[in-house]
């Protein structure tokens, strides 16, 4: 019943009036700050400033990835520049703006992707029209860009939106029309996010699974073309990267931090940098890996596209992007973006099944996913993450465990009433 208003929902004058309202504001707000609170005028934006320095660098022929060569942010904070080269040459637009300027360009283009990645979502999962679904999107979108994930996203200035709308566009939009879709271009868009960042590489695993063997040549066969393309303009910085400093994962920061939710940091955060660690961590790593491959065998689609495989191949990329931040050494607390859409298809699974156990199953994650992602529980705890309790653990890894527990559903109990007729 409330899945079919939605479906018939079409936004009146004063409901679009007053969706617009609430997301500029919103989207304002994350500009500047929120009036009358300390933060207000004083995004702090530092990853989004070590972009511009990384590339005022680049066109300063001085080294990347030296010791020290970063100089401080405009907060007076020093970060290593932590990216692939290629990322140095992308992020060069922002090198010629001020850090006001290039604040103000990243986080409007981030809230209008969350627009577009939130109306996609909904698109596949076959929620209202056209009209209502990107009112619908922009409306939601007014609330997620302050949930913890993109809340950080977005006050830090990294591009993790940027990244998921590529992945997004990639699997879904490229010859999405087409009755075989293998675009010749479906691949590039992965290739080009993972020679930004690297994590993206890991949908190229959707492709694999589906056996688009082209797609996934073509985007490895990208990333190694931005790579090469990197290694003309930056051959001292781009052998560097690729022979020593992708191998330093202690420079990019403190790994035992609450911020860092992955399998990695939780074992630390138990263990301590101890063997025990390096044993847990590689085990449970091999757990969550086989555990993705049973969740694809159990929702992988066929290859003629139909709307319900669309939904199984939606759950499949979310399995794939929640193993990805699992396994991952690092994986901030911004990173996990991803958890959205993740909730929002628990939720839609959760009201359109008709059996208990996937009613209660999904309802629960996506319950428990709105509030764990809303808050970012680990910031309630101390920052020295060696005196958590044993149920502060369970709660400061929140995302670490919900993550696992989408992957379990997804094995176990598929939601399959996407093929049920509408």
């Amino acid at each position: 019943m409330f899945l079919a208003r939605i479906d018939a929902w079409e936004p009146s004058r004063l409901a679009i009036t007053v969706i617009c309202v609430l997301f500029a504001a919103s989207a304002t707000m994350q500009v500047t700050g929120v009036p009358f609170t300390a933060g207000y005028g004083t995004r702090t934006l530092f990853d989004l400033d070590v972009y511009r320095l990384g590339s005022i660098l680049w066109r300063q022929h001085q080294s990347l990835y030296d010791e020290g060569s970063m100089p401080f942010t405009t907060d007076g904070i020093w970060l290593p520049f932590t990216y692939p080269p290629f990322a140095a040459l992308v992020f060069v637009p922002l090198g010629l703006m001020s850090l006001t300027a290039a604040g103000a360009v990243v986080t409007v283009t981030s809230c209008l992707l969350t627009v577009a990645i939130l109306a996609v979502t909904l698109h596949i999962l076959r929620i209202g029209t056209t009209a209502g679904r990107w009112w619908g999107a922009a409306a939601l979108a007014a609330v997620v860009i302050w949930t913890n994930p993109f809340w950080m996203t977005l006050g830090f200035g990294q591009v993790n939106l940027v990244l998921m709308a590529l992945v997004l566009a990639d699997v879904f939009v490229l010859g999405a029309r087409q009755t075989r879709p293998d675009s010749p271009l479906r691949g590039t868009l992965v290739g080009l996010a993972a020679a930004i960042k690297l994590t993206p590489a890991v949908f190229g695993l959707v492709f694999t699974a589906q056996r688009r063997w082209r797609a996934a040549l073509t985007s490895a066969a990208t990333f190694f073309a931005a790579g090469a393309i990197a290694w003309l303009w930056l051959p001292d910085d781009s052998r560097q990267y690729w022979t020593d400093t992708l191998f330093h994962t202690s420079r990019i920061g403190d790994l035992t931090e609450g911020i860092n939710q992955n399998l990695n940091a939780l074992w630390f955060r138990i263990c301590g940098d101890s063997a025990a660690q390096t044993a847990w961590w590689v085990a449970s790593v091999v757990a969550v890996t086989v555990l993705l491959g049973l969740a694809i065998a159990a929702n992988l689609p066929g290859r003629t596209p139909t709307p319900a495989g669309r939904e199984r191949l939606l759950v499949v990329t979310l399995c794939v992007a929640f193993w990805g931040l699992l396994v991952s050494p690092t994986s901030w607390a911004h990173h996990w973006v991803w958890a959205i859409p993740g909730i929002l298809t628990a939720a839609v699974v959760a009201l359109r099944s008709h059996d208990a156990a996937r009613v209660w199953t999904y309802g629960l994650l996506a319950a428990v996913g709105a509030v764990a992602f809303a808050i970012g529980p680990f910031q309630l705890f101390p920052v020295n993450t060696a005196t958590w309790s044993p149920l502060q653990e369970v709660v400061g890894n929140a995302y670490i465990l919900w993550g696992c527990a989408f992957l379990v559903a997804s094995w176990l109990l598929p939601p399959r009433q996407a093929d049920e007729p509408r």
